[in-house]
């Protein structure tokens, strides 16, 4: 499913970089690989061959870069600054994370000016064109989050729900 911020990214990541924050398992990783098109521009600070190669700057090919989780990189604003700044109209940069990515917007930041910040939320009756009552109680017991919802298995969504309150992050 195509998500609300897609056409969003599409149009501000041609002039900046964008931080897509947002809840845990919104969906912010697959808009990205969406928006990417193929995983060959995908980096993720948590897997260890990832990170190696962001910190060794060995950077995979074309013109786009997704860097999911980087925020957990003590250096990450200096490392991104001078990304943007050297390779500027030659690559465009997404940067997923946690709602904590938008902690970090607050401060003196060294970014500034050189990305737009964007929330994604759960699934909204306006994003899923909800215009019959039976949609919507579907919606309020399963829930917003792609999982459960897509699911469709109210088994299922109290599970992931329970799961989700009881996570730490």
């Amino acid at each position: 499913m195509k998500r609300y911020l897609f056409e969003q990214i599409k149009t501000d990541i041609k002039k900046k970089m964008v931080f897509l924050g947002g809840p845990r398992q919104v969906g912010k990783t697959t808009l990205a690989l969406d928006i990417l098109g193929d995983k060959r521009g995908y980096l993720n600070w948590d897997a260890p061959e990832h990170r190696e190669k962001i910190l060794k700057r060995q950077l995979p090919a074309g013109d786009m870069l997704v860097f999911d989780e980087i925020h957990k990189y003590k250096s990450w604003r200096n490392y991104l600054k001078g990304l943007y700044d050297v390779r500027r109209g030659q690559i465009k940069i997404l940067v997923t994370g946690s709602a904590r990515l938008d902690f970090y917007r607050f401060g003196g930041d060294s970014l500034q000016g050189r990305y737009h910040f964007l929330r994604l939320h759960p699934l909204s009756v306006g994003e899923l064109g909800i215009k019959t009552q039976k949609d919507f109680m579907g919606l309020l017991e399963l829930g917003g989050f792609p999982e459960p919802f897509l699911g469709k298995s109210r088994v299922d969504a109290k599970r992931w729900s329970r799961e989700y309150r009881t996570q730490k992050e």
